[in-house]
């Protein structure tokens, strides 16, 4: 159990309390939970977060210690589709014996604990956990001899950056090459480095970039949002808006504009809930 406050007092009180019902031990400040490895400096103010113990054994556990690392998670341009599932009965029986769904859980661990640089890789091959080919296998691999050459590497939060919070939003239109579509992508920073990053596919077909940016603009907004009442109440509260980072200018100029659209007129209503927090100076693009 992690503990956290600004006041000491109030970290003792709370672990007086749970102590009055509970047998615990205190272990003093965080260093290790979860699989996940942390270190403070405390005359740069820094605090790294890092899964270097968790990293090895994955590639032990799928047999890379000896392999060839590989530079990228995913090789450029490199498409996966359900056609790349077993055809024969002897195919069908070979990836019975490969365990698959053992590898895309262990990387999506690490995804979601300290390495957004490979949660794109994990997001494509966690679509395939039915039915995986020899394809999808391999660029599982692949992506653990990545690990191999950037074991080593995790978050460190700056704390002379201070608490402004800032947001990117990105979208692949029709990236998903079986029913066309579309990858959102977001990533909040926070003292340097990313507190929040997702990469998903939407849940209906965009009939245009601009489309496929503003919805993934409009999930970017709706975190943002909750990051900013999460900061509030633990008195990092927000100064001014957030500002998001979107490359597409047509989603930008739909979030500011109000008016009739015949183009973008068939988007789902709540989607244009981005107009409302740029109105409000919650958010500015």
């Amino acid at each position: 159990m992690l503990i956290a406050s600004r006041q000491k007092a109030v970290i003792a009180s709370v672990k007086a309390g749970i102590a009055e019902k509970f047998r615990i031990k205190d272990l003093g400040r965080a260093r290790f939970i979860l699989g996940i490895e942390i270190d403070y400096d405390m005359e740069r103010r820094t605090l790294g977060i890092s899964q270097k113990a968790y990293t090895e054994s994955i590639i032990k556990k799928f047999g890379q210690e000896n392999a060839k690392p590989c530079l990228t998670p995913l090789e450029p341009g490199v498409q996966l589709t359900k056609a790349d599932k077993p055809q024969t009965e002897e195919d069908k029986a070979k990836m019975k014996s490969k365990p698959y769904r053992s590898l895309v859980g262990s990387l999506m661990y690490l995804a979601c604990g300290t390495r957004p640089d490979i949660s794109v890789a994990v997001a494509k091959l966690s679509r395939f956990l039915e039915n995986p080919g020899e394809k999808h296998w391999d660029a599982g691999i692949k992506v653990v001899r990545y690990l191999l050459k950037t074991k080593d590497v995790g978050i460190v939060y700056d704390g002379l950056l201070g608490t402004q919070l800032e947001a990117y939003s990105d979208a692949d239109w029709a990236g998903n090459r079986d029913d066309r579509r579309s990858v959102s992508g977001m990533l909040l920073m926070l003292y340097g480095a990313p507190v929040v990053w997702r990469s998903t596919f939407q849940k209906t077909v965009a009939l245009s970039s601009t489309e496929a940016e503003y919805m993934a603009l409009s999930d970017c907004v709706k975190e943002c949002v909750w990051m900013r009442r999460l900061l509030k109440d633990i008195g990092a509260e927000q100064v001014g808006a957030t500002v998001i980072y979107e490359d597409n200018q047509g989603a930008m100029a739909l979030a500011k504009n109000v008016g009739y659209q015949a183009r973008t007129k068939h988007i789902d209503i709540r989607y244009h809930f981005i107009r409302e927090k740029v109105v409000s100076n919650e958010v500015e693009l």
